[in-house]
């Protein structure tokens, strides 16, 4: 009986222990200092002007999804090369005026590691990553800065295998998308030097989850006033809703409930075009207390991908310098002509019955200067020409040369 009773009492504690690991985790708090908070701030401020500059150049009956997150870390990246008035211009349009580029990486770092380990039963993915030709060498403080501040992951390819190069780059996006988006790259030309990507995935079952069986067809209203069937998802789960003048806003939460869906349904009289400007005024606090209660829902399944070259955009917005191969001072990356040739942006979602899929990418193309010391200048097109004395800048000669064969 002796030996029964310590068998208990080394048998039941580690039960106890073993029923605690298969209790569901917690999501953990995470607590911002002031200046990450700030930032948080200034990430959501450009989020929302940024896809406000997107509406204004989309076709109106488009289905439309970006990534804040993803263009800002590819652009947070591409700021540690920048100098000069590139700087300024891209530490403005990305809020990040009151930041030292110290503070934005630190803050970036802080806030990145703290989403992605939130929520255990959330899947949430950031992946950075640098490739360049092998014959460039970029600055050693740019290149550390990004792997120790973004966890970037440093390639080098063949300019001489533009294709080899391009498919390494699209795999490397598919695999962090989980296959969700397969290509960015769509050509790696002789003027690229390097190339900055940020990918990011994202997979949620809903806290409360709608049953396939209730889903059928019913009327959806497009911004136009047709009418048109979708599938439908309807049920009784539990979400918060509070009303604006012009909208109202669902929240529906993922997992544990820390990652939300946020619905903003115009009001009767109301499109989404009306109400895109007001969205920027959400009221997160107020969100973050809502009581949770079980409400009927209808809600149409989605899924869809979208793909935009952002540089008229980002110009809009107040950074036409990085984008000019005149004006783009990158002097932080190598001492020669850079400048950002192109920013593609691309996203995938899918909403249904357990929840959502999400995947976006941002590529940041870098390309030299026509005039760059290391490219190689070729006089391969008629041009003009004049001899010239320095100190007077008189012109002695001047003239074009249409065909250099011909001598008469």
């Amino acid at each position: 009986m002796k030996n029964l009773y310590y068998l208990l009492l080394i048998v039941l504690p580690a039960l106890f222990t073993c029923c605690n690991l298969f209790q569901p985790n917690e999501p953990k708090e995470i607590v911002l200092n002031i200046k990450s908070t700030a930032l948080v701030e200034s990430n959501n401020t450009f989020g929302y002007t940024f896809f406000e500059e997107i509406l204004k150049t989309e076709d109106p009956e488009k289905n439309i999804m970006v990534s804040p997150l993803s263009v800002s870390q590819a652009l947070s990246m591409a700021i540690n090369g920048a100098a000069g008035n590139t700087f300024t211009q891209m530490q403005q349009v990305l809020g990040f005026s009151n930041f030292t580029l110290l503070d934005i990486n630190d803050c970036n770092q802080t806030i990145v590691g703290s989403l992605v380990d939130h929520d255990q039963k959330v899947k949430m993915e950031i992946a950075n990553s640098i490739w360049y030709r092998n014959d460039f060498t970029p600055k050693t403080t740019f290149i550390s800065d990004n792997k120790k501040y973004y966890g970037a992951e440093i390639r080098s390819y063949d300019p001489a295998k533009p294709d080899a190069a391009k498919d390494n780059m699209n795999n490397w996006v598919e695999d962090k998308t989980n296959g969700k988006i397969d290509k960015i790259i769509d050509e790696v030309t002789p003027d690229n030097i390097m190339f900055l990507i940020n990918a990011i995935y994202f997979k949620a079952k809903w806290k409360s989850e709608f049953k396939k069986k209730d889903t059928r067809q019913e009327s959806f209203t497009l911004n136009n006033g047709t009418v048109k069937k979708v599938e439908t998802m309807i049920g009784e789960v539990k979400l918060g809703y509070y009303n604006e003048e012009k909208f109202s806003i669902i929240k529906l939460p993922y997992g544990a409930g820390k990652f939300n869906l946020l619905i903003y349904l115009p009001e009767e009289g109301f499109t989404t075009t009306d109400i895109a400007s007001e969205i920027e005024k959400t009221d997160f606090d107020k969100l973050s207390t809502l009581t949770l209660s079980e409400r009927d829902i209808w809600l149409p399944k989605f899924e869809f991908s979208y793909q935009n070259m952002l540089n008229d955009e980002l110009i809009a917005l107040g950074m036409p310098d990085a984008l000019d191969p005149a004006l783009a001072d990158f002097s932080g990356i190598a001492d020669m002509g850079l400048f950002i040739s192109k920013v593609m942006h691309k996203t995938y979602i899918k909403t249904d019955e357990e929840g959502t899929e999400a995947a976006a990418v941002t590529s940041i193309s870098i390309d030299m200067t026509s005039v760059g010391p290391e490219g190689i200048i070729k006089v391969d097109r008629s041009f003009l020409f004049a001899i010239v004395e320095e100190d007077t800048q008189s012109i002695l000669f001047i003239g074009r040369v249409v065909d250099p064969s011909v001598t008469q």
